[in-house]
């Protein structure tokens, strides 16, 4: 379809492509059952967050990485927890992606898959970045100019997708294949994979398209009831085959390559659902030895406490102890010097006021 500047664009038929289901059995049977495991280890945890807070820290670092935007962990944090005084433009985006995430899968149970749904993860995702990284691109909107992919000018393209008169309609499309009635829950994975490629070559917004893309599927992975916590991303991996990623979905759009597409992306899945199973016994692994520390130190409730406080928020202050126990200013520093003594946390006295830190367990949450 030629666009307002007399080049083509590709507009992506309605979903479901024509798909050799066969071709990608074992594939499917692979991650089907890796997502199970994933899904009994995630229940192993009394708090979700302890698992899902690390786990969606380094999704949105990688994510964000893919776009060109690198932050530290401790940046990211920093930020997160409202720790830093002049917060980096790199680690609030990277922090914007996480709230957006946290929000969509929250709104799940008033919302459905929408574009409601996803103009709203995007305006969280663009919030406060800068002009150089999209502030100022109608956050929460759909593009009103013509997008295109890979290139300094439309004409230098490598990808044109559909002109933002079409942008509507093909979202409408795609929401209402989201939200259809003869789903079949054999299949959700697939579904995952065919709406990621219908979504990133649609390529709705002026920017965050790739964030917001593949912030979708971990949000499906709920609503369609493979996970009940949201405990899968992919960004790690997909970052690790970036050119095989991108280039089979180009095959898509040139050649209707879907099975190759599909298995890559079950693939992907398998891989994902593993390094979060190591992680998960990582995180469990280290709060037992962190509990038993703290217990041979002092037999205090509160110490069990600040424990779990940290696999929330790996920085803690004072305060955030006065706030959740209530117990006195005097007090909290007192089990702060306690598991500073045994090597659960370090004081960073750079920052003011003083924050601690648990590195190791910050540590444990990045990738192996």
């Amino acid at each position: 379809m030629p666009t307002v500047y007399g080049q083509q664009a590709f507009v992506p038929a309605p979903l479901p492509p024509k798909l050799d289901i066969a071709k990608v059995a074992l594939n499917l049977a692979s991650a089907m059952r890796a997502i199970g495991e994933l899904r009994g280890a995630s229940m192993l945890l009394a708090n979700p967050h302890i698992l899902i807070r690390p786990l969606q820290r380094l999704e949105a670092q990688t994510s964000s990485a893919m776009e060109g935007t690198f932050t530290t962990t401790d940046d990211l944090v920093m930020a997160e927890a409202n720790l830093a005084k002049s917060p980096k433009l790199a680690a609030i985006e990277v922090n914007n992606y996480s709230r957006a995430l946290e929000w969509s899968v929250k709104k799940l149970a008033e919302l459905p898959l929408s574009a409601r749904l996803f103009k709203g993860a995007h305006k969280i995702l663009l919030d406060h970045v800068g002009s150089q990284r999209g502030q100022n691109r109608q956050p929460g909107e759909f593009a009103r100019d013509q997008n295109m992919i890979g290139g300094a000018s439309i004409e230098a393209a490598r990808f044109i997708p559909p002109p933002p008169a079409e942008t509507v309609a093909c979202m409408s499309a795609l929401e209402k294949y989201l939200n259809r009635g003869d789903k079949n829950p054999a299949f959700a994975l697939i579904d995952m994979a065919l709406v990621h490629y219908q979504f990133e070559t649609i390529h709705p917004f002026a920017d965050g398209n790739g964030r917001v893309g593949r912030m979708l599927i971990s949000i499906m992975a709920v609503s369609e009831g493979l996970l009940e916590r949201p405990v899968l991303y992919v960004s790690p991996e997909l970052e690790q085959h970036k050119d095989t990623y991108i280039d089979l979905m180009y095959d898509i759009s040139s050649k209707g390559a879907w099975e190759a597409f599909v298995g890559f992306f079950l693939d992907i899945v398998t891989q994902s659902c593993r390094r979060s199973i190591d992680t998960i016994h990582r995180i469990l692994d280290l709060q037992q030895r962190y509990q038993e520390d703290a217990r041979a130190r002092s037999r205090s409730s509160n110490m069990t406490t600040v424990i779990d406080m940290l696999f929330d928020t790996p920085f803690i202050r004072p305060r955030d102890i006065v706030e959740k126990t209530g117990i006195t200013d005097a007090a909290a520093r007192n089990l702060l010097r306690q598991l500073t003594e045994i090597g659960i946390i370090v004081r960073r006295k750079q920052f003011y006021p003083t924050i601690w830190v648990a590195e190791e367990l910050l540590e444990v949450s990045r990738p192996k």
